[in-house]
């Protein structure tokens, strides 16, 4: 039985970013079944409209699925799109994410060889650009580093996406890939940014997004991806290219943005964590480390308030509040918290 794909898009007034998505995604060599759009756009007909007319012809063998968002949020959209696909395989991206025309080929090759359902998620490379639409579809190589003192690599290596995420159990699983994929090009990942999310809908269905982060859901992706380790392996296709043309315009402060990071990381725990003392020991270890590290950061970076450090250390203070704390109903006190934050005020 060959699997199909449904690419799932969750968006907000960027008409000029999703165009060109879809365009990517219609290019693709091994071409999706369905498109589903959440658009929390006032005037997400007008959007409709437009990609019915730009793409006419593509419409007779693809399946678009356009509607309006039941909650303009990005955890509530995801899952609203998800609950519409109907595929074996979602590709949940964002509205800006550029899939090289073979990206879609080189995933599904890893789920179709997959034939024991060992793999739950796979995600492919990031690129430096997009490829070009006209002419020979070239790949474009991220530059190696140059001149990085060990020093620097060690500060790296401390702040990827698994160092800031803690785990509400045990570690995901990055042992040796299974028999079935390891003669196609694929290794071992850890956890997956949202940009270029892919999973089996019938393990997506069984978790979802979590809606407690309403807004600015950072950790989001790491939460799902997280919870997506218990059905099967995270794996990486280096040779799939995604694109972020990230054309969001983000002026946040930096204490705000990571204030909103722990918190959110907190909020999770209360939800998802079996364990509240457990947690509290490990989130309260994490940010002591991140505020030690971001003090020799934010001072290397002439940032003299010390706004990421600050913020760690406020997590810290936190964390017997959100983990401990008697709530009548932690969701709505979170929700409430989180649009103040949204709005400035906190």
């Amino acid at each position: 039985m060959t699997l199909t794909w449904t690419l799932t898009i969750c968006t907000y007034n960027r008409p000029h970013f999703l165009v060109e998505t879809l365009r990517y995604a219609l290019n693709q060599t091994r071409r999706p079944t369905e498109i589903v759009v959440v658009d929390a756009s006032d005037d997400w007909e007008d959007h409709r409209d437009q990609m019915l007319e730009e793409f006419a012809a593509e419409w007779e063998t693809v399946t678009l699925v356009y509607v309006p968002a039941d909650v303009r949020s990005l955890t509530f959209q995801r899952n609203q799109a998800l609950r519409l696909a109907t595929s074996d395989i979602v590709f949940s991206l964002d509205d800006d994410i550029y899939l090289y025309p073979d990206a879609a080929e080189k995933v599904m090759a890893v789920y179709d060889a997959d034939t024991d359902g060992e793999i739950a998620m796979v995600t492919g490379r990031f690129t430096d650009g997009p490829y070009q639409t006209s002419g020979k579809a070239k790949h474009v190589q991220a530059a190696e580093p140059v001149g990085r003192s060990k020093l620097r690599e060690w500060f790296e290596t401390q702040l990827t996406l698994d160092s800031h995420f803690v785990p509400y159990s045990k570690p995901v699983d990055t042992s040796p890939v299974p028999a079935s994929v390891r003669h196609l090009n694929v290794a071992p990942s850890g956890l997956i940014n949202g940009a270029r999310t892919t999973f089996r809908r019938k393990f997506g269905i069984q978790e979802g997004w979590t809606e407690v982060l309403r807004y600015y859901a950072i950790h989001d992706d790491t939460d799902f991806s997280y919870r997506m380790s218990s059905h099967g392996r995270l794996v990486l296709a280096p040779d799939a290219g995604f694109f972020h043309a990230d054309g969001a315009d983000r002026k946040i402060s930096r204490f705000r943005i990571n204030t909103i990071r722990v918190r959110n990381l907190l909020a999770l725990h209360v939800v998802h964590s079996p364990s509240c003392l457990r947690s509290a020991g490990r989130c309260i270890a994490s940010f002591a480390k991140f505020a030690l590290l971001y003090v020799v950061i934010d001072i290397s970076r002439m940032r003299v308030s010390l706004p990421t450090a600050r913020a760690y250390v406020y997590g810290i203070l936190q964390t017997p509040v959100f983990l401990f704390w008697p709530f009548a109903n932690f969701k709505r006190w979170y929700t409430d918290l989180q649009e103040k934050m949204f709005r400035g005020v906190y």
